[in-house]
């Protein structure tokens, strides 16, 4: 018995030793390019990158070529994608940073030099060129790639069209607890640079709509809604039901301090508001978040509603009208999307997260994972959903942005009443005239 005690021991001990003897080659590499990027030219950090990873060479520096042989004599896969990945935002997360994208072209670039594909004499350079193989085949990769996108000369590139939206496919990399800290800290800081874009254009688009300065030199449509990307802002700013969203949040959350947490989703399924839908629509919805939302968490239903509550009964509630945990759209999303005007689906999801602000990171992924799904199929078919997703956009630019938009009717000069019933106010937005109506835009 003690002689087994004693293998498994030295078993451990042994093991114990060989994952540190990896961590800390790993950790040599990484100070390694933290230092470079740091004091280096972009193109001197490039080299040395293919030097290490493609080349296998010990020209530049030996000690960080010994430390990447210490993983691949141990015929490591999985800490050498971890390892290799980890370098590569280390650069990105720097450039991103310095707003050199460029040079992050130029890494992607790295993976398509042709000697990846060649077969060396040396056993060790021939298993490193094969694991560069398959990590350019990987998912891995193509999360690397989405830093590419937003780059100028990239656009004019055919890509698939939810590429449109890597500001959500980022949430996977910057809400994933098991990626690296500079693959989170470079994922949130180009959605977070994209969104900023976004809320610019969109704000310097509808500031110069229906001037005359607009029909001599046009500002870029920030969406793919075409013209009527107007005609969806006035919307969003004269009904009455998005107009006092936020109003209305702050209403029910002053409302239901002292209610059980039963009574807190009577008042949440009133404020959610489905009436704006068609009527036989609106009671289908109704019934089928009604009946599912008393079954969430119904043993609590006697405690006090609190934010923690609240938190999770919007995250199922979103999980309900996007993508289920199996990453299917379902049927309330196909009813939201495809039966009623896809801007009901954006002021439920709008509503949920004015309600808490710690839901969006939840409410990114959700629509990360419409994207993905649906990305497999062409532009054409997917109308609705690229649709919903640029309005879904517009509606957080307006509120939860940092400008504030106004609307205002040139002739006679007088603001779009907030009051008029929503019939009047649809039939006004259909009619819409750029040259009658204007937008302005401010800081908040």
């Amino acid at each position: 018995m003690n002689s087994l005690n004693n293998e498994i021991i030295m078993f451990w001990t042994a093991d114990r030793i060989y994952s540190q003897g990896i961590e800390q080659a790993q950790q040599r590499i990484y100070e390694f390019f933290l230092d470079i990027v740091r004091r280096k030219f972009p193109d001197e950090v490039l080299e040395d990158f293919k030097n290490l990873f493609v080349n296998f060479s010990d020209t530049h520096n030996s000690e960080i070529t010994q430390a990447l042989d210490q993983i691949v004599t141990a015929y490591n896969e999985k800490e050498f994608f971890y390892t290799l990945k980890r370098c590569c935002y280390i650069l990105i997360n720097n450039w991103t940073v310095n707003n050199n994208g460029a040079s992050i072209q130029s890494l992607i670039d790295v993976f398509s030099h042709p000697s990846i594909h060649k077969k060396p004499i040396s056993l060790k350079l021939k298993t490193l060129r094969i694991w560069l193989q398959l990590f350019v085949k990987s998912e891995d990769f193509q999360a690397l790639k989405l830093f590419t996108l937003h780059l100028e000369d990239h656009g004019r590139q055919e890509q698939n069209w939810g590429n449109r939206f890597a500001s959500y496919l980022l949430a996977y990399q910057y809400t994933n607890p098991v990626g690296s800290r500079e693959q989170r800290q470079a994922a949130n800081l180009l959605a977070q640079k994209m969104k900023d874009k976004f809320k610019f254009d969109l704000a310097m688009y509808t500031a110069r709509s229906g001037s005359q300065l607009f029909a001599k030199t046009p500002n870029t449509n920030p969406t793919s809604l075409s013209n009527n990307v107007i005609n969806i802002v006035t919307l969003m700013l004269t009904k009455n039901s998005v107009l006092n969203c936020e109003g209305l949040a702050i209403n029910l959350l002053d409302n239901i301090k002292n209610l059980s947490y039963k009574d807190f989703k009577v008042s949440l399924l009133k404020y959610l508001d489905f009436s704006a839908t068609d009527g036989e629509i609106s009671e289908i919805l109704q019934d089928k978040l009604h009946d599912g939302l008393l079954d969430f968490k119904s043993h609590s239903h006697d405690h006090p509603v609190c934010s923690s509550l609240i938190l999770k009964t919007s995250k199922y509630l979103i999980g309900e009208i996007t993508i289920n945990d199996h990453q299917q759209p379902t049927e309330l999303f196909n009813i939201l999307l495809h039966h009623t005007n896809p801007i009901n689906l954006v002021v439920l999801l709008l509503k949920l997260l004015l309600l808490n602000e710690a839901i969006r990171p939840h409410l990114e992924l959700r629509v990360a994972s419409i994207i993905k799904y649906y990305s497999q199929y062409s532009e054409s078919k997917c109308k609705s959903v690229i649709a919903f997703i640029d309005m879904l956009n517009v509606a957080f630019a307006i509120h939860a942005g940092e400008t504030r938009y106004n609307i205002v009717r040139m002739s006679p000069y007088e603001l779009l009443n907030p009051q008029e019933s929503d019939s009047q106010l649809d039939s006004q937005i259909s009619t819409f005239d750029v040259h009658e109506y204007r937008i302005f835009s401010q800081v908040r």
